[in-house]
């Protein structure tokens, strides 16, 4: 032993926030699996390295890194006022997150505050944050099934880095590099099949987190703006299955809009649906979702 204990390194990788390093036993620094959060398709690259008590840096002898993803998207389709707060914590602007969550409810609220809390201690070296973040992430633990997927995401983010700063309070975050860049557990559409159909086909919705645990209903829009709700689906091994009993009015376009709505309620997804019907008009191309569907 007999060294000062290295510098974890925290990478920021456009919106990416990580750890790199962990110290070892003897001055010798061992890379360390970590799972964060952030989207980003922008890399900017540091090298990570840790310091010995002489004050001379040695390269890390290796980087083994998973990034956590913490942001949405650039086509992502609007939310709650949650999504402006997690935006501006992909973008790492950890200031302006205070900003943003005035219209948010609780536990939101005190999650982002504390998240901002934390990015500012771990980015800005404001150490005084620290108890704000580890107040906030107390708080709002017992309170997880107020949460939606953005949240979780964010949640995850305040819970490490607390933990981090917990297990090694001495040491200070760094540039690191080489993120890899995932979508947060929000609902994602990949293909419904088959896409066009008469009324009462059944129809099956595969992607990426569409159990009941993160649905809360399906929905389908014509082209008029008229909205209903789907009332048979059923969440089937990680895909969305139902029938589409009802077909659009005849003054209405033959494509529909189907679209998936994630806790707390607020449109995740979308995809179209063509009706094969004489009484209808011949499909036309509009905005699935459409503009303003929360």
């Amino acid at each position: 032993m007999g060294r000062r204990p290295s510098s974890t390194t925290y990478a920021v990788t456009g919106a990416a926030l990580l750890v790199l390093l962990l110290p070892g036993c003897g001055g010798s620094p061992t890379a360390s699996d970590v799972s964060t959060t952030a989207a980003s398709s922008t890399q900017q690259s540091t090298t990570a390295s840790s310091t010995t008590a002489t004050g001379t840096t040695t390269p890390a002898k290796k980087k083994n890194v998973i990034a956590w993803i913490l942001g949405l998207g650039p086509s992502a389709p609007e939310g709650p006022p949650e999504f402006t707060a997690y935006r501006e914590l992909q973008q790492l602007h950890c200031k302006k997150v205070f900003a943003r969550v005035g219209e948010l409810d609780e536990p939101a609220r005190t999650l982002y505050k504390g998240a901002a809390h934390a990015c500012l201690a771990a980015l800005a070296g404001d150490t005084t944050r620290w108890p704000r973040a580890e107040a906030a992430l107390q708080q709002v633990t017992a309170r997880t099934d107020k949460l939606n997927c953005m949240d979780g995401a964010a949640l995850a983010l305040l819970d490490r880095l607390v933990t981090l700063h917990a297990e090694h309070p001495t040491r200070r975050f760094k540039m690191a590099s080489d993120t890899k860049s995932t979508a947060p557990p929000c609902p994602a559409i990949d293909a419904i099949t088959p896409d066009r159909g008469p009324k009462g086909t059944a129809v099956r919705i595969t992607g990426r987190h569409l159990s009941d645990l993160v649905v809360v209903g399906v929905r389908v829009i014509d082209s008029l703006g008229n909205s209903d709700p789907v009332e048979n689906w059923e969440a089937v091994d990680g895909a969305l299955e139902f029938t589409l009993l009802e077909a659009p009015q005849s003054d209405a376009s033959a494509t529909v809009c189907i679209v998936v709505r994630a806790r707390p309620d607020w449109v995740a997804a979308g995809t179209t649906f063509t009706f094969e019907s004489a009484d209808t008009e011949p499909p036309k191309s509009f905005d699935c979702p459409p503009p303003g569907e929360g």
